[in-house]
């Protein structure tokens, strides 16, 4: 019985990291097309050794010799939340220069658009990763592909965030990460509580009176939440670009996601009957991966699930597998991935069920947890969406695009998986170079 319960745990860490027209819709909806022309401007870059007591994202950003700030901030619930910036927009070649790379000198309107104007402040951005994620998730690529650096080379002020539980935020002004209280969250109270606490932080720090957002994943979902209780906080941002989003989910035609779906209720009791509270990678878990969950009866759940994840070969997914687990994946609440199963289940964008009667009445008044009220969305939202995405299928993006009241684009990227969006070796003129050229088209206030 445990045995299997691992199995699935398992297999639903790696599902959920991978995840995440109508007549209101009154923007764009482009299928962008590969251009062999357009490339990464850079050449390719060699991450830094790391150590895992440093901040990885600290020294991923100073390893490719990048101004880089550290920033802490307490919520009104007591959880200590770091943020890392760069703060120096001023990356790109003094005016009257031009790049030395090769690509870019072919092409000078791309040049323009990634490193210039010269001297040209273009605002304030902030970057929330997904789930089983942190800040490195924008950094990690490096210069040539990583958001961050993209965007600070594009004459932004970059905030990446990290939230409560993750690797850089598991501390608390009364509680222990040992604490079943400390993980009793999902991402409604990263949504209501954490965003609007960087938000605030960050314009008060800048004196902006509004910024830019890009949310991966679980990123996105949270500004949701948050927009749906706190709709004032529409005021605070000029645009919201979605990588990847969960929102709606349940349409997809992957069988181990349906399965894992169906899974939820149990795998929820089981957790709760074991006091089991954070879900957090370790060595064990890459050891597991290639024995236990890669190995006899669950081998072919295996190889699809890492074909989808990395988009790849399956030898070189099972060799991508430990640098990741290793390097990038966080801790979560188990609440966060069993919240993601029932959105999954009921095909709603509703808030935690707590399969409790007594519980979801003294939580929300009723017997049935209420769902996110999207009308109060009103900010301009731009939303990507992988074409091999399997967690959230075309139909569950179209369904939120047609929720929002206010999509400025909604752009399909061929070959890409939700992850893609993080690790894929062509982000810059894919995905990157696209924010940029949105952000350009909504200039701040």
């Amino acid at each position: 019985m445990l045995a299997t319960v691992v199995r699935w745990l398992l297999l639903m860490h790696l599902l959920v990291h991978q995840c995440a027209s109508s007549n209101s819709f009154n923007g764009t909806h482009n299928k962008v097309e590969l251009d062999a022309t357009t490339t990464t401007p850079a050449t390719v870059w060699r991450r830094p050794p790391i150590e895992y007591e440093r901040d990885l994202v600290i020294e991923l950003i100073e390893g490719a010799e990048y101004p880089i700030e550290k920033h802490v901030l307490t919520t009104t619930d007591g959880y200590i939340l770091k943020l890392h910036r760069i703060p120096d927009p001023m990356q790109y070649p003094a005016s009257g220069e031009r790049s030395t790379d090769p690509k870019v000198a072919d092409d000078p309107a791309d040049g323009l658009l990634r490193f210039g104007p010269a001297k040209t402040f273009r605002g304030t951005v902030l970057l929330m990763p997904g789930l089983f994620s942190t800040a490195a998730d924008f950094v990690v690529t490096g210069p040539e592909n990583g958001l961050a650096f993209v965007l600070a080379d594009a004459g932004y002020d970059v905030w990446l965030a990290n939230v409560r539980g993750s690797r850089f935020s598991r501390k608390n002004v009364k509680l222990s990460v040992a604490d079943s209280e400390f993980w009793d969250f999902s991402f409604h109270e990263i949504g209501t509580i954490d965003l609007p606490a960087i938000i605030d932080y960050i314009l008060r720090e800048t004196n902006a009176p509004k910024l830019y957002y890009v949310g991966h994943n679980q990123g996105m979902t949270n500004l949701f939440a948050l927009l749906s209780a706190k709709p004032r906080y529409n005021r605070k941002i000029h645009h919201a670009i979605g990588l990847a989003t969960i929102g709606y989910l349940g349409t997809t035609d992957n069988r181990v996601v349906r399965r894992a779906a169906e899974l939820t209720d149990k795998l929820y009791s089981t957790l709760k009957a074991l006091n089991i509270h954070e879900l957090k990678p370790t060595p064990d878990i890459v050891r597991l991966m290639s024995g236990l969950v890669c190995s006899s009866d669950m081998n072919e759940l295996c190889v699809e699930m890492l074909r989808g994840f990395f988009g790849s070969t399956v030898d070189r997914s099972r060799h991508l597998l430990p640098t990741m687990v290793d390097d990038l994946l966080t801790s979560v609440s188990t609440r966060q991935l069993i919240h993601i199963g029932q959105l999954m289940q009921t095909k709603k964008f509703q808030q935690f069920d707590y399969r409790n009667y007594m519980l979801n009445t003294q939580k929300y008044a009723q017997a049935k947890p209420p769902e996110y009220n999207l009308s109060r969305v009103l900010l301009p939202v731009s939303l990507f969406h992988g074409a091999k995405d399997f967690i959230t299928s075309a139909k569950d993006a179209l369904r939120l695009k047609d929720e929002l009241r206010n999509v400025k684009n909604f752009l399909e990227i061929p070959d890409l998986n939700h992850v893609g969006f993080v690790y894929s070796d062509r982000l810059y003129a894919r995905v990157n170079r696209k924010i940029i050229e949105i952000f350009n088209q909504h200039p701040k206030a």
